[in-house]
């Protein structure tokens, strides 16, 4: 891509949420993410762009587990062939932890699209939806996400089980004891990025 290009997109805005947001409560919600969530998902977070152990993160390991250090090794040295000395790859060691803009447009969630909405991600694995339907293009207002379960669900998105290999959705602990009011000031907050 030109580099003309890239400037460009790394410009835009993401779309604004399609409804009202309670400054107050998304003022309430930005402090929580300050605190929990910044480190990994705000554009400074020292980790941004850092690869979060699977022993820290806990989601579920199979892409992570697709490209190896030896399946690096092996591309390396096609790579040198190719004349492209420098172009090191290493094998998959985690999940990349990046910024959030836009989150509310991005469901569903974790890096497998197992967790249809936000307030989802932020319960305890055991209480997050087993079940769901993916690729309807409703937006769930209250828990932030697309609609993911009701007979809408069902006749226009597709089946989506989380028991089967490569669908977990445990893991990304991060959130999960908060008070409920306070997860829904940070997802009020959550809105307005």
């Amino acid at each position: 891509m030109a580099q003309w290009t890239d400037d460009f997109i790394s410009t835009l805005a993401p779309p604004p949420f399609p409804a009202s947001i309670d400054k107050t409560l998304a003022a309430q919600g930005q402090t929580i993410y300050a605190a929990q969530c910044a480190g990994c998902h705000d554009g400074k977070g020292s980790r941004v762009g850092t690869a979060i152990p699977l022993a820290e993160i806990g989601t579920d390991p199979e892409h992570v587990l697709t490209f190896s250090q030896a399946n690096a090794d092996r591309m390396n040295g096609l790579t040198r062939l190719l004349g492209a000395p420098k172009a090191e790859l290493q094998g998959a060691q985690g999940y990349v932890a990046r910024p959030l803009l836009g989150v509310w447009l991005l469901a569903p969630y974790l890096h497998n699209g197992s967790v249809p909405t936000l307030r989802a991600l932020l319960s305890p694995p055991d209480q997050r939806p087993k079940v769901f339907y993916r690729g309807v293009d409703l937006v769930d207002l209250r828990d932030v996400g697309f609609s993911a379960t009701g007979p809408d669900a069902e006749a226009e998105g597709f089946r989506f089980d989380t028991s089967l290999r490569g669908n977990g959705n445990g893991g990304h602990l991060y959130g999960t004891d908060l008070s409920e009011t306070d997860k829904t000031a940070l997802i009020e907050f959550l809105k307005t990025l």
